[in-house]
């Protein structure tokens, strides 16, 4: 059948015919494996080999009866004898009888063995082996016996003397057996056994069952199918014929391959189930029902035996190649499971999983296990099955398997639950859903929000409904459903109506205030007490975002928002509103803490928006940090999987997306950077979100990077903007006018950068953290000149030396030392750039890097450094700055925008310098300096 794979031990089976025929015999070969491996296919093979070669062949298939002493042997000498002339006389098959012994008579190939019911005599085994030895003696002779652990004893017996006295003789013998190479186990006589050369069949490869596949079925595999019918078969044979028999002509995908699996139509079948009892049956549906993790005892229970009975029907189930040869017990191959399984009718079926699950339970198994079943079993009414599944929902959930997950919250929706324990599942359903099919989602929702009677439940709803669709970029349809929810319950459901009124106020934070809410809200709220902890955790969360806007007192804020993340699991929206509260008060380490309780760095990828939103907030803990590197790794696979979503406008897609842009262009891949917003739709305008501060925040470092001085401007104003209209001013929430300060500083604009540097240090001082008061300082010092930017620079290293905010620290020494070069403190600068470039470096921030290095070696080189040539000597360190600049072919503006002063600086500069070195412009650059003078390229 199968000649695919087997090259080698073709090449072995030939070597055995010619130690055979060179009259080096009895030349013995031994085929093992499990069933359907083509063990049989291969002694065919044999044969035909040794037939091409001259032997005379009898190959016989091993059929063991009681009443059939002997069949074996008589099988292989008839077939001998009857391919010769005329069987010598005298011989067991041309003999008289004797008394009480039946006549032999000639078989023909296929015939039935004549019975013997009485004992074989010695004589007459002599007598067979001698016909053999004959025959051999004339003719090279090759024997082939297929299933040989089958042999009765008396054939066993004539083997055994067969292979004693055919020494010398052009004896090949083939014999197929089953896995055991156990001595206490091997039924083959000794001797040949320890002789033989042993061939150990294995299954296909995965590469070669594509190749299987189309010879043998005309079925067209690709490499993924293949691994996966390697997977469900082992690469056996005989179960791949089995698979692919009803896709013969086709290209199956993956999901035809499994539903054919598990279908109840197979063929060949009972060529693995046949002949087995029912109590070994019934042991084999046990382990099929309780999968590969079955522990004996548990299988014995399910299927109702004793353990010691259950042991034997083991052991027969592993020698049929069913079960695996270990423990806990399982099926050779998951298609054998599934041929099992199929079988059972479905009330049968149920009715084993429910009691698997019910001995799972009961000896305290684990929620997943026992709730697996359950699913299985389908509606059953219990009331004890609810728990585990829920159980079961939630821990699959926290180990990111969600498909699971959402398959087990479907199993609880068929039981009869109620409404409140109904509207709790629906919800974290649709969670689950909403992050790979929203709309169906949203469609549930809605109905069920509709036909709720119950007002929690109906509130419930329409919270979870209103999260989705903020969440998928549709915040107007968010608030008409918690306005449209509020209505329907009217004022006989005052508590329900203030969450749905808080929830409101949740949901539009971040943007412009909507009409109707009014700007002291929190306070209006907390008029009513809270109905419950998660309403007051809901309203702390509330009161933290409110703080921050406000800026005033960062202690409270950074309270109230403890208060929302303390306690049970915090939901994805108080876990993103506290967490951000602390990260930008600088409370870095207990927002990644919180971030860890809800989902652990190392868990697969996200199933729902609020995993989204815990990856984004750890990575911009990262950020806010400086760690570039570490940022980026956590950000690129969540925006790779949210790129479709980022372009259809889904607010933490576009979150992520955006960071993840910032993150680059400030490690220098600026062209990633910029073609990541472009794929997005986020490099053109933007509307008026939640979202979009943040994304305008972003692309406003992106342009920066990119040398676009206007269009980053242009971004950080529409930010401020929308910020005011929010009324919010804390610098935390994004430090726009100190980043406009500093770009418009470098072109000149010292008026205006100065009203927009001292606005924010104002706000920052009332917010206090280092990061915010320094970041506004260090931009303040930018709009000064001469001791007094000095003094600010240096006020605010000192300041941001105290705060996590490593990336801002290594800017501010960087303008440090710029501005003690100049002061003539080249020491001083030495060492505020050697450390702003320890900590450039430890950020990843490359383009940094080499504009501090690019400083250093311009401004203050070492004496000894003899990379600047001696004609730059009588120039000053800025002249020596900008002349390297030049020389490297930035332009005037480039210059200007490098080192924060106007162009005209820059062009009243390269005039000094280009006086003093006796030359007329940048094209007789080259002749003076001979290489870029410590650049360091483009930066």
């Amino acid at each position: 059948m199968d000649r695919i794979g087997h090259a080698r031990e073709r090449a072995r089976l030939l070597a055995v015919i010619d130690r055979a025929r060179g009259g080096r015999g009895p030349a013995t070969i031994v085929v093992r494996g499990e069933r359907g491996i083509g063990k049989s296919a291969l002694l065919g093979e044999f044969g035909a080999l040794a037939a091409d070669a001259g032997f005379r062949v009898s190959a016989v298939p091993v059929r063991t009866r009681p009443d059939d002493p002997l069949g074996a042997a008589l099988r292989v000498v008839g077939q001998l004898a009857a391919g010769s002339a005329e069987p010598a006389e005298g011989t067991a098959l041309h003999r008289p009888a004797s008394a009480g012994e039946p006549t032999a008579h000639r078989p023909e190939p296929g015939d039935e063995p004549v019975p013997h019911h009485a004992a074989p005599s010695e004589k007459l085994l002599h007598e067979l082996v001698e016909t053999v030895c004959r025959q051999a003696r004339r003719t090279p002779v090759a024997i082939c016996l297929d299933d040989a652990e089958h042999l009765d004893p008396w054939s066993l017996h004539w083997l055994s003397g067969l292979y004693s006295a055919a020494s010398g003789l052009p004896l090949a013998i083939a014999l197929t057996g089953g896995d055991t190479t156990a001595a206490d186990q091997d039924p083959l006589p000794p001797a040949l056994a320890a002789d033989a050369e042993h061939i150990a069949l294995s299954g296909l490869a995965p590469q070669e069952v594509g190749a299987f596949a189309a010879a043998y079925r005309d079925v067209a595999l690709d490499a993924p199918t293949a691994r996966l019918c390697h997977e469900l078969t082992g690469g056996n044979p005989a179960l791949l014929l089995s698979l692919l028999a009803c896709h013969t002509g086709t290209a199956p995908t993956a999901d035809a391959l499994r539903d054919t699996a598990a279908s109840a139509v197979l063929p060949g079948t009972e060529r693995w189930l046949a002949g087995l009892g029912g109590a070994a049956l019934g042991l084999a549906r046990a382990v099929a029902v309780l999968g590969p993790r079955a522990e004996i005892t548990q299988c014995a229970e399910l299927a109702g035996l004793s353990v010691r009975e259950a042991l034997p029907l083991i052991d027969e189930l592993v020698t049929r190649s069913l079960f695996a040869n270990r423990t806990p017990l399982s099926f050779r191959h998951p298609l054998l499971a599934g041929m099992v399984i199929s079988r059972v009718p479905a009330g049968t079926r149920a009715a084993l999983h429910l009691t698997a699950a019910a001995i799972l339970r009961d000896g305290h198994f684990g929620a997943t296990r026992v709730a697996r079943h359950l699913v299985a079993a389908g509606p059953l009414g219990l009331p004890w099955t609810v728990r585990p599944l829920r159980t079961a929902a939630n821990q699959l959930e926290c180990e990111g398997r969600h498909e699971e997950a959402a398959g087990h919250l479907r199993g609880m929706l068929r039981e009869r639950l109620r409404p409140r324990v109904r509207s709790s599942v629906q919800c974290q359903l649709a969670a689950l859903d909403g992050f790979v099919a929203p709309d169906g989602a949203v469609r549930r929702l809605d109905a069920a929000r509709r036909e709720a009677d119950d007002p929690r439940c109906a509130t419930d709803y329409a919270v979870a409904l209103a999260t989705l669709l903020a969440e998928c970029g549709r915040p107007e349809d968010a608030v008409a459903v918690l306005d449209d929810t509020a209505e329907r319950l009217g004022p006989r459901a005052a508590d329900q109506r203030w969450r749905l009124r808080l929830h409101k106020a949740l949901l539009c934070l971040g943007g412009p205030v909507p009409s109707g809410l009014p700007v002291d809200l929190p306070d209006s709220l907390a008029a009513q007490a809270p109905s419950d902890d998660e309403a007051r955790r809901e309203l702390s969360a509330l009161r933290a975002v409110y703080a921050l806007r406000d800026g005033t007192d960062r202690d409270a804020a950074v309270g109230v928002a403890r208060g929302a993340l303390t306690g049970s699991e915090a939901p994805g929206r108080l876990l993103w509103h506290g967490c951000e509260v602390l990260i930008r008060a600088d409370e870095l380490a207990e927002a990644w803490s919180y971030c860890s309780r809800a989902r652990l760095p190392d868990q697969p990828r996200p199933g729902t928006w609020g995993d989204v939103g815990v990856g984004l907030l750890r990575a911009l803990v990262l950020y806010a940090r400086g760690s570039l590197t570490a940022a980026d790794a956590a950000l690129t696979p969540l925006a790779d999987l949210l790129r479709p979503a980022a372009d259809a406008a889904r607010l933490p897609a576009a979150l992520t997306v955006a960071a993840l842009a910032e993150v680059r262009a400030r490690t220098g891949a600026t062209d990633a950077a910029l073609a990541l917003l472009a794929d997005c739709g986020l490099d053109g305008e933007l509307p008026a979100r939640q979202d979009t501060v943040a994304v305008l925040g972003a692309r406003a470092a992106v342009w920066e990077q990119a040398g676009d001085t206007a269009r980053a401007l242009e971004d950080l104003y529409a930010a401020g903007r929308l910020l005011a209209d929010s009324r919010v001013r804390n610098p935390a929430v994004l430090p726009w006018r100190s980043r406009a300060a500093r770009l418009l500083a470098s072109r000149g604009d010292l008026t205006e950068a100065s009203g927009l540097a001292a606005a924010e240090w104002e706000d920052a001082r009332r917010w206090g953290t280092p990061r915010a008061v320094g970041t506004a300082q260090h931009a303040l010092a930018l709009t000064e000149t001469g001791d007094r930017r000095l003094r600010r620079l240096t006020t605010a290293v000192e300041t941001l030396a105290h705060s996590p905010a490593r990336l801002e620290l290594a800017h501010a020494r960087r303008d440090l030392g710029v501005a003690l070069s100049e002061a003539g403190r080249a020491d001083a600068a030495r060492t505020e750039f050697r450390a702003a470039l320890s900590v450039a470096k430890s950020c990843g921030a490359q383009p940094l890097v080499h504009r501090i290095v690019a400083d250093r070696e311009c401004l203050c080189p070492a004496v000894d450094d003899d990379r600047v040539p001696p004609a730059l000597s009588g120039l000053t360190p800025q002249e020596q700055r900008i002349l390297g600049l030049a020389r490297a072919g930035h332009t005037n503006r480039a210059i200007a925008g490098k080192l924060f002063v106007t162009v005209r600086t820059v062009e009243f500069h390269l005039s000094g310098a280009y006086r003093k070195l006796g030359i007329s412009g940048r094209d007789q650059l080259a002749d003076v300096i001979p290489a870029p003078l410590g650049t360091g390229g483009r930066a």
